[in-house]
């Protein structure tokens, strides 16, 4: 018994430690995005064309949301996050920026129930955000989820692009990009593109991903 209890002892203070890490490095970051955010000049574009939809599904790249974490922060915009240690820090970063949360998977059984209470949560009037390519990528490749969403629920998806006049671009899967202090940032929401339930899903994924694919940046 004494094995046992030093076991379970040892695994208690082991979960502490993850909980206290996850803790410290979702403060971090929710500060570095609210002091570095606050430095950028952000402007929206075409943003009036969808502000008066009644809830909408925006897709973005995984590695724009940086400024996208901010400046739709305390809207209570639906976000799914994986059960992944990642995708737990994810959660606390962003219930902290006011987002309402999903856990699920792509890769898990989770997806499913996930899927099911983000539908139930759009039908009842709130607004969702997916990084279409992830959570692993390929980086730019849109995945078929945000459509399938879409003809469930009727609600149209708003392609959403972020360009940085001056940053630092990670090299990793997404090509995530952090912003430099006190740069522009043009935030560009496309034309809401409608799916209807009998549309086929691979081709409407494709015509959102070059949709996304062909937001430029506006001249400056």
């Amino acid at each position: 018994m004494s094995y046992i209890s030093r076991f379970l002892n040892y695994f208690k203070k082991i979960k502490i430690v993850k909980i206290l890490k996850l803790n410290f490095l979702s403060c971090v970051a929710w500060f570095v995005i609210q002091i570095l955010n606050r430095t950028l000049k952000i402007y929206k574009i075409n943003f009036e064309n969808i502000k008066n939809i009644k809830n909408v599904i925006y897709a973005f790249f995984h590695g724009e949301q940086f400024v996208l974490v901010y400046i739709h922060r305390h809207t209570k915009i639906l976000i799914m996050t994986s059960y992944s240690e990642d995708g737990e820090l994810q959660t606390k970063i962003l219930k902290k920026f006011g987002y309402d949360i999903v856990r699920g998977s792509a890769e898990k059984k989770g997806a499913t129930s996930g899927t099911l209470s983000i539908i139930e949560k759009l039908l009842k009037g709130q607004n969702c955000a997916f990084a279409v390519d992830g959570p692993a990528g390929p980086a730019f490749k849109v995945k078929p989820g945000v459509v399938f969403l879409s003809q469930k629920t009727k609600l149209p998806v708003v392609p959403v692009r972020v360009f940085i006049e001056r940053k630092i671009q990670l090299n990793n899967w997404d090509r995530y990009i952090l912003p430099l202090p006190f740069s522009k940032v043009w935030i560009i929401y496309g034309k809401p593109i409608y799916i209807d339930e009998e549309d086929n899903i691979k081709s409407k994924t494709l015509e959102i991903e070059r949709f996304l694919k062909s937001i430029c940046l506006p001249i400056k």
